[in-house]
């Protein structure tokens, strides 16, 4: 991960380091690896039976693959301290500088992380008026198979004790598939339910203090309705930026005034980090973002609220991924 992910020179020479150094200091403990290798019974061993973890990030496979290795130094260091107790004195140091390691690392993941969970087209966000009675996890699991790559859970009329409930189910579900899972406004609910991360407004949590409480791993959103929001967001460091509403639309009661797709293009011009567009748009205005370079389009009513969401959110993701496959068309 050191070396092909993050391209970075130090921490994979740290870990190298580490790993050289653990195998110096084992090089004098006799039959160390003989004895190990020749006790090894790989056909009856039980671990075979084990269930592998499930892990849905890069940074918990970090976190998970150093863990063990500190846990398997600390078990040598423990075992050479019965035999050798001055050789058992250099796994004690190898095993702080895999904890920093692990630290570091992790940290340097993160963007990685974000970026990866953030490769989608459709992002559906769900409401619980715009999907006509019916079941979250219903309008979430046809939505996913239609292939939206991201949901949000939003709605403004449930109690906290509700939206945290409605989180872990459908944490487990877009878990289940491998989807992007965004909390609307709520940090607190995010931590809880392990979400990916939170998408924020112009009047909620500031993202400085959110990413403060969020870490770096996790996705943080922001709502723009200009040029200017859209820069500041950035540089506060919002993951994604989203614009609009680009079009009236009535799935918020205080929805800002409609900003028009020009100002997507704009916004798409002059920040780097991704940006995502939502607001009234559905088939039948879809293009005039698209044209304008959108590749992340949201939408709430389009796919929760249609007679068939599979089949509606199949139709805007076709739509997104053609004008995505023109423009990259010599």
């Amino acid at each position: 991960m050191a070396r092909f992910v993050t391209n970075d020179t130090r921490l994979a020479e740290n870990a190298r380091v580490i790993r050289q150094s653990l195998n110096q200091a084992l090089r004098g403990q006799g039959d160390l690896f003989e004895n190990a290798l020749a006790g090894r019974d790989s056909d009856t061993d039980v671990g075979r039976t084990f269930e592998a973890d499930r892990h849905r990030s890069l940074v918990d496979v970090c976190r998970a693959n150093a863990r063990r290795a500190e846990e398997s130094i600390r078990v040598l260091e423990e075992s050479l301290r019965s035999i050798n107790p001055e050789a058992s004195k250099p796994l004690c140091d190898l095993r702080y500088r895999t904890y920093t390691l692990e630290k570091e690392l992790a940290e340097a993941l993160g963007p990685y992380d974000i970026a990866r969970r953030l490769d989608f087209s459709l992002y559906v966000v769900l409401g619980r008026e715009q999907s006509r009675g019916r079941d979250f996890l219903e309008v979430t699991r046809a939505a996913i198979e239609g292939g939206a790559g991201a949901i949000q859970l939003r709605d403004k009329e449930m109690n906290k004790r509700e939206l945290l409930d409605w989180a872990y189910r459908l944490r487990d579900l877009t878990g289940e598939y491998g989807v992007t899972f965004i909390i609307n406004d709520h940090i607190d609910i995010a931590l809880a339910s392990c979400a990916d991360g939170v998408h924020l407004g112009q009047t909620d949590f500031p993202i400085p203090e959110a990413r403060r409480i969020l870490g770096p791993t996790r996705i943080i959103g922001a709502s723009t309705h200009s040029l200017e929001e859209a820069l500041k967001a950035e540089k506060e460091g919002a993951s994604y930026i989203n614009v609009g509403p680009v079009f009236p639309t009535d799935t918020k009661e205080d929805a800002h005034a409609p900003v028009g797709p020009e100002l997507l293009g704009k916004v798409l011009t002059e920040v780097s980090v991704p940006v995502t567009t939502m607001g009234g748009i559905d088939s039948s205005n879809i293009d005039s973002v698209l044209v304008q370079g959108a590749e992340r389009v949201a939408v709430v009513s389009a796919v929760v609220g249609a007679e068939n969401v599979r089949r509606a959110a199949e139709a805007l993701k076709e739509k997104i991924e053609d004008a995505k496959a023109r423009r990259s068309t010599p």
